[in-house]
């Protein structure tokens, strides 16, 4: 049966980082792509099923924080699930996708287009 996702989500987060921890060999990783549910960091080798205490971070402020599970790990990159975060960052990362998606359908203002996906 093949992966199938319920959150949007957007790869226009090259202003974002996430620390990880326990801390890997990395000390702040690349966002490679964000959603609601989870984001995916560069950087990997951890263990699937650990949980990790993460902190995203990046323009104007932006931060999101709490604890997640590593639904995916390679050399290249590592899927988190997010298990619980702080409650009012749950509206910030929401807010963050939707601005970014709509600069991706020619909002003027926005950041330039980027990879998105729905998958449902």
């Amino acid at each position: 049966m093949p992966l199938r996702r319920r959150h949007m989500r957007t790869a226009d987060t090259q202003d974002l980082r996430a620390r990880l921890r326990p801390p890997s060999r990395y000390a702040a990783n690349r966002v490679l792509n964000v959603s609601e549910g989870g984001v995916l960091v560069a950087g990997g080798e951890r263990d699937v099923g650990e949980i990790v205490s993460f902190e995203l971070s990046g323009p104007t402020e932006f931060r999101f924080a709490g604890l997640a599970e590593v639904a995916h790990s390679t050399k290249r990159a590592t899927g988190l699930r997010f298990l619980d975060a702080e409650a009012s960052a749950g509206r910030q990362i929401e807010d963050l996708i939707a601005t970014r998606i709509r600069g991706q359908h020619g909002v003027v203002g926005l950041r330039g287009p980027r990879a998105l996906s729905r998958v449902r």
